[in-house]
């Protein structure tokens, strides 16, 4: 009878032990449940994806229009054609000018003998100040009609200001243009620049730097941008602002006039602001 006793209490003395063993094992690994629970669950829901449509437009547009109302002879470049800088885009027939130019060159000569005769005479005593006075302003006259010809004769080519592609032609070979008409818009060859309407509550967020990826709708192609500023003001009616922002990695494929989606990832708080 002694014996079963002792047996008894051996195996409730083992059992003790063992509960205590798996206790103290359960309550550190509910408690790091506890602490790791609400962390991993505030990481997964702190971040959302704010969306605004965008466009994308050319860094530099320019519109090149005629200095002078003659034939044209040479327009090479057409719509979606690139080219260097320097690069003759337009050619005018100034066979007209040029022999203006000759026959006013020839005026401000005579104009000069005029006025050196005028100095000797005056100096003989054979003709008066006004005499002298008027041949100097026939010489400055030839000079200022013949200045206005060689201005126009740098007209008569227009050359490329920058490296770019031909938006639209708007001419063509053999047209007279009237003076100060658009012959070719051009843009300038670089990465477009995206333009973003926004609501004006995204300024308490939205900062230049700002990171965020724009998915072209076009091609599918997302790439990744940063806002480089925000418009001068925001439009009371809409309450939306104007961003400028600009690709981060060269954006293969992507052309001005394209539209898409920005996608920016902020934090709940700042989203709800």
């Amino acid at each position: 009878m002694q014996h079963r006793y002792s047996f008894d209490i051996t195996t409730v003395r083992r059992g003790t032990a063992g509960l205590l063993l798996c206790t103290c094992l359960w309550v550190p690994m509910v408690q790091a449940a506890e602490n790791a629970g609400p962390s991993a669950e505030a990481s997964q829901t702190s971040a959302r994806i704010q969306t605004a449509r965008g466009v994308l437009e050319a860094s530099q547009t320019a519109k090149l229009a005629a200095g002078l109302s003659a034939r044209v002879l040479k327009a090479p470049y057409r719509p979606g054609q690139h080219f260097r800088r320097g690069a003759l885009l337009v050619a005018f027939d100034c066979s007209r000018q040029k022999a203006r130019k000759t026959a006013l060159e020839a005026a401000r000569q005579a104009a000069r003998l005029k006025l050196d005769n005028m100095n000797e005479l005056l100096a003989a005593g054979a003709a008066g100040e006004l005499e002298v006075t008027l041949a100097r302003a026939e010489l400055q006259q030839a000079e200022a009609e013949l200045g206005v010809v060689k201005a126009e004769l740098k007209d008569c080519r227009i050359y490329a200001p920058y490296a770019g592609v031909v938006k639209q032609r708007h001419i063509n070979v053999y047209d007279t243009p009237p003076i100060n008409t658009v012959v070719y818009t051009i843009l300038r060859d670089s990465p477009p620049k995206i333009k973003l309407i926004v609501p004006s509550a995204w300024l308490a967020w939205i900062k230049p730097g700002t990171p965020f990826s724009f998915v072209v709708d076009e091609t599918g192609t997302q790439y990744p941008a940063k806002i480089v500023r925000s418009g001068a003001s925001v439009d009371p009616v809409s309450q939306t602002i104007e961003l400028t922002a600009r690709f981060t990695r060269p954006a293969r494929g992507a052309l001005a006039g394209m539209s898409g989606v920005a996608r920016f990832e902020t934090l709940k708080e700042e989203a709800g602001k």
